[in-house]
């Protein structure tokens, strides 16, 4: 299979090649042409495209021979204007290109950000509702939001197969400290609901059910959220965290709903005090604190009924993989030796973002 990769120099996008790459297919991987990169590294196993998103003449090339699309890509900080513009308006350019090609199936990197966190209870599904009041969230959660849109209008104006995978909070070596585990504030971390078990899944984990998404037809017209399920506490993981990596600091437990209320009585001074010119940080405004803390449990079923998949590591070995065994080492115990060079050349190459 012929696969397309955007965001291929980033954090998750270099570890889905490797995925795609020991499962035996043949990768380009879409890069801007901005983005620093030792191309020598993939030794010929990956080809480079490099182009901008938001350039749709430049990107339909991009799109010959390929089968399937892997859209990864998306900006993760900056201004709003700027998540929009890469985030949305680079994928409306991308799938314009892909509609002068022959290529009909995409796999999107969504997010858990689009659901509405305050009016979900109990267990988050693909099935609890999305986000009403969309621009209270802050910029990620509103470009991601766009970004699913744009997507599903056009698959659906151009008859594409679709299957999206909104993640939740992605960890593993070189990203040890996910959001949604505390507050780092100095030496102190403040947790959050300290016994919350937050949607984490690693790098790895998270490459592989998109490979296997990719390859399984049973994924077509499905949205999965893709968590690991490991039930690990916020306060669990942080000591591993301070255990392993020998940091100082010190865990100050933070009861959430105490955290909420917080939250609550800045929001209503701010309205009613200062008009609400007063720009809060996220931590005092209740839809963000919830939709990076909020207590829920978060269901793997879809992913288990529909696709048979499950985390191939179990979270031990995710904390060995993340802070002692070499990334090349990771993701090559069991492959061939041909897979071995092509991965150990994805996982050195740059860790620039596209």
């Amino acid at each position: 299979m012929n696969v397309l990769v955007t965001g291929a120099a980033g954090y998750l996008g270099r570890h889905i090649i490797a995925a795609t790459l020991k499962r035996g297919h043949r990768v380009r991987a879409l890069i801007r042409p901005s983005t620093w990169i030792d191309e020598a590294r993939w030794g010929g196993a990956v080809e480079v495209f490099r182009a901008d998103l938001r350039a749709p003449g430049a990107l339909t090339p991009a799109f010959d021979q390929v089968d399937v699309l892997l859209h990864i890509a998306a900006r993760v900080d900056g201004s709003e204007s700027a998540q929009m513009a890469d985030t949305v308006v680079g994928t409306e350019r991308l799938l314009e290109a892909m509609a002068k090609s022959a290529t009909r199936r995409i796999v999107l990197a969504s997010s858990l950000s689009v659901y509405g966190w305050t009016a979900i209870r109990g267990t988050l599904t693909e099935d609890s509702p999305l986000e009403t009041d969309l621009y209270r969230r802050d910029c990620y959660a509103i470009a991601k939001t766009w970004q699913e849109r744009v997507v599903r209008r056009m698959c659906q104006e151009h008859d594409w197969a679709l299957t999206v995978l909104r993640p939740g909070f992605i960890w593993g070596r070189d990203r040890a400290y996910p959001a949604g585990i505390g507050q780092k504030l100095g030496r102190w971390h403040l947790v959050f609901g300290p016994w919350s078990r937050p949607p984490m899944t690693h790098v790895e984990n998270c490459a592989d059910c998109f490979a296997e998404a990719m390859e399984n037809p049973r994924a077509v017209g499905h949205t999965f959220n893709v968590v690991d399920g490991h039930d690990i506490s916020s306060w669990r993981y942080l000591g591993e965290y301070f255990r392993r990596t020998g940091a100082a600091g010190h865990r100050i437990p933070v009861p959430y709903h105490m955290a909420l209320a917080g939250a609550t009585l800045a929001e209503w001074i701010n309205r009613w005090l200062c008009q609400g010119r007063a720009r809060l940080p996220g931590l005092l405004i209740p839809c963000r604190l919830q939709a990076r803390f909020k207590p829920l449990r978060f269901s793997t079923r879809k992913l288990d009924e529909v696709l048979g998949w499950r985390p191939p590591l179990d979270f031990a070995h995710c904390l060995q993989r993340t802070y002692t065994a070499s990334a090349a080492q990771q993701c090559c115990t069991s492959a061939t030796p041909e897979q071995v060079q092509q991965v150990q050349e994805c996982l050195t190459s740059s860790q620039s973002r596209t």
